[in-house]
């Protein structure tokens, strides 16, 4: 048994490690970044066609009570969105492969507009019909998605490539004051290069017999149908081959119209007339079986991909989505997955996407030639939700019995892979995370003057979605938290203070560090509200715990430095204090001596106020900036606590003399000093013979929230 689960993990392992490479491969990556572009589009199509084919007679209800507007509404909305779909995913994958190509490779800037007209006029030299009344759905979602998004790779990679050969590059050093200017016209040749190079494919082709590369492929398609009969290979051709259109972006039923036409729809109505007839049906494959038991919520039977997500999924935007598509993929319309997860083009999902619908093909075949399943004899509309439309089509219980089957196959195909899904979501999460505590623990300022907002690509979306929940959380009060490292005399073995440190525990990337958060409080605006919320809470536990801890024990709270800069920081803090009934003298604030903030007379002001009413100052991370000792001459400074960084490397000689220093100088100011990052007694030892008294860090304590703190504080032996 334990061999087998060590054997399943590793499967899992490689699977993941898999799937993680080829879905990060510059093509496919794309690709769905461009879907994710169309995707209002595709929502808002989803329902104007759901409402457009209403099941029951509803539509035809809601018209004749509403009056003709009902149906043209949705009508237009149709024609409006599902109607450019195809256009519109290739202007995003072209904008997407642009703007990738700007960010991996060194050379002529390439505007993604420009990208965009280029590869659009390509489109049209190449698939244009020759008629005008062709043109009405040329960019059909039903009808040329697959083939836009085929023009738009090969157009993109053409032009792309073309604009990186000198001799299809303008020299253009300035034109005007206008760099996009400049940038479209160094390029411009390339453009048209690739233009031409498509208009001499349309002749090729032309030349080659085939006039429209659309139809073209229809009939390739259709080939395996020629002969066609009632089988279980029939059905297992048609719903592979319809279910392998899906995942590259084409609708399949639509592509193999031919077979429903003369194969399927025939067959369903010779069902129906048996069964009026008193006779019993003879086909097996007609359209209502692979509506009622293969496409239930759309084909790939998304309806339990969307059950599997809601049961094991922690994604909430996956969740979100669902919760939006589930109502369309009820009546078998399921582009919002589609496009939304996306389900097209995507590596983790393609097993399950391609194996759901044939396992319950051969389920639901099998049921119905042991006769436990009567053949479909209903005229069940596609539209028609699940159980209805299995009552429908076969007029029995038992064709609900099987869709309840066929759904349980469906959901644990699909659950695994969901898992999955997850996995992979929060390893990307890691890596992007990881790139992002990076950018707010260094000093580098983006140029619009941001750590982590300016940040390019994935690390920078990242900020801004982080940013507007963190801005979120602070409305709710929830999310974030406090938690209290305690300070302890190392001779008398007392508690002397307790550091408040901010936490913030994110339903999806779980624990945000703090210095992402501060960064993003920063960038964002609302640094003096968060930070305000802090000192709040951090002051009410400490007021709280009087008569509980010694009456000495201080709090301290980190302060950021653009708070200092704030014209009523003062005041602010000295309310906040009041409001807490906290004596001023129990509070220290600590400025992070790495974030290079520069001494000026508003904020040397405002921290002498505060001293002047007892608030103490200490100089937090100090010894690592360029600018420690002039801390020390520019502002009121009551404590410095040394940076953990030379505590932990501290049998280097060199940092040995660095502490020695601090030490000494704090002594001879009278400043108190307090050592971070004591995680050994051997660190203990050599601070004490230093003569350093205050410590904090793991070898004591690790953070604890306030309950717990207090508790450490109360129960912590002392000697005086």
């Amino acid at each position: 048994m334990q061999a087998d689960m060590n054997k399943a993990g590793r499967l899992l392992l490689r699977a993941i490690e898999f799937a993680d490479a080829h879905e990060n491969r510059p093509l496919l990556l794309v690709v769905q970044r461009g879907l994710s572009l169309v995707l209002p589009l595709i929502l808002v199509g989803s329902l104007g066609l759901m409402f457009q084919n209403a099941p029951f007679g509803l539509g035809e209800l809601l018209e004749s009570t509403l009056g003709p507007s009902w149906s043209t509404l949705w009508d237009t909305l149709v024609s409006g969105t599902f109607g450019i779909a195809a256009l519109a995913l290739l202007c995003a994958f072209t904008g997407s492969m642009a703007m990738l190509h700007n960010q991996q490779r060194i050379g002529p800037f390439v505007s993604p507009s420009l990208a965009i007209v280029v590869v659009m006029s390509c489109a049209f030299v190449l698939i244009a019909p020759r008629e005008p009344a062709e043109w009405e759905n040329i960019f059909y979602i039903n009808r040329s998605f697959l083939l836009s998004l085929a023009v738009s790779i090969a157009g993109s990679t053409l032009f792309l490539r073309l604009s990186r050969l000198r001799a299809l590059q303008l020299p253009m050093t300035t034109v005007g004051h206008d760099p996009v200017v400049r940038d479209v016209l160094t390029v411009m040749p390339a453009g048209i290069a690739a233009i031409f190079i498509f208009g001499v494919a349309r002749i090729l082709l032309n030349f080659i017999g085939i006039p429209d590369v659309d139809e073209a492929v229809r009939a390739l398609l259709l080939a395996p149908f020629a002969q066609a009969s009632d089988t279980l290979g029939f059905g297992l051709a048609y719903t592979g081959i319809t279910q392998l259109l899906w995942l590259v972006g084409m609708h399949g039923p639509h592509m193999l119209s031919g077979v429903e036409e003369h194969i399927l729809v025939p067959a369903a109505q010779a069902n129906i007339a048996a069964w009026h007839d008193g006779a019993a049906p003879v086909f097996i494959f007609t359209k209502p079986f692979f509506d009622a038991f293969t496409r239930m919520g759309g084909s790939g039977s998304t309806l339990c991909l969307i059950i599997a997500i809601f049961l094991g999924s922690r994604d909430t935007g996956s969740r979100k989505l669902c919760r939006f598509a589930l109502l369309p993929a009820l009546c078998n319309v399921n582009e919002p997955l589609l496009f939304g997860i996306p389900l097209v083009f995507n590596p983790v999902y393609c097993i399950p996407f391609l194996c759901a619908p044939l396992l319950q093909t051969v389920t639901a075949y099998l049921a119905t030639v042991l006769e436990l399943v009567p053949r479909t004899a209903g005229e069940a509309f596609w539209t028609t939700p699940a159980l209805v439309s299995g009552y429908a089509a076969t007029h029995s219980l038992a064709g609900v019995a099987m869709q309840v089957v066929n759904l349980a196959v469906g959901v644990s195909m699909y659950l695994p892979f969901v898992r999955l899904a997850d996995t992979m979501q929060e390893r990307r999460g890691k890596r992007v995370l990881s790139a992002l505590q990076q950018a707010a623990a260094c000093c580098h300022i983006g140029p619009g003057g941001r750590k982590c907002l300016d940040l390019p690509g994935e690390a920078g979306r990242l900020a801004k979605a982080l940013a507007n929940d963190l801005a979120a959380t602070l409305d709710r009060h929830d999310q974030l938290f406090l938690v209290y490292q305690p300070q302890l005399h190392g001779t008398l073995h007392r508690i002397t203070g307790v550091e408040a440190l901010i936490r913030w525990r994110h339903p999806v990337y779980g624990f945000i560090a703090p210095p992402v958060i501060i960064a993003l409080a920063e960038d964002a605006g609302f640094i003096d509200k968060l930070g305000l919320q802090v000192l709040a809470d951090a002051c009410a536990l400490r007021a709280a715990w009087v008569d509980r801890v010694p009456d000495d024990l201080r709090i301290s709270v980190n302060v950021s430095p653009r708070q200092l800069l704030h014209p009523h920081f003062p005041e602010n803090v000295l309310a906040v204090l009041t409001d807490a009934g906290l004596a001023s003298h129990l509070l220290e604030l600590e400025i992070t001596e790495s974030s290079v903030l520069e001494p000026n007379p508003h904020i040397l002001e405002a921290l002498k106020t505060l001293q002047g009413q007892g608030v103490r100052v200490a100089i937090d991370d100090f010894g690592m900036g360029h600018a420690s000792l002039r801390y020390l001459r520019a502002f009121p400074v009551d404590t410095i606590k040394i940076d953990r960084s030379l505590t932990l490397d501290y049998g280097a000689s060199v940092n040995e003399h660095i502490v020695r220093s601090i030490v000494e100088l704090g002594q001879a100011m009278g400043i108190s000093t307090v050592v971070e990052g004591v995680e050994q007694h051997t660190q203990l030892e050599r601070f004490l013979a230093l003569g350093c008294s205050i410590f904090q860090g793991y070898l004591f304590s690790r953070p604890l929230p306030g309950e717990e703190c207090l508790h450490y504080i109360r129960t912590q032996p002392s000697r005086d």
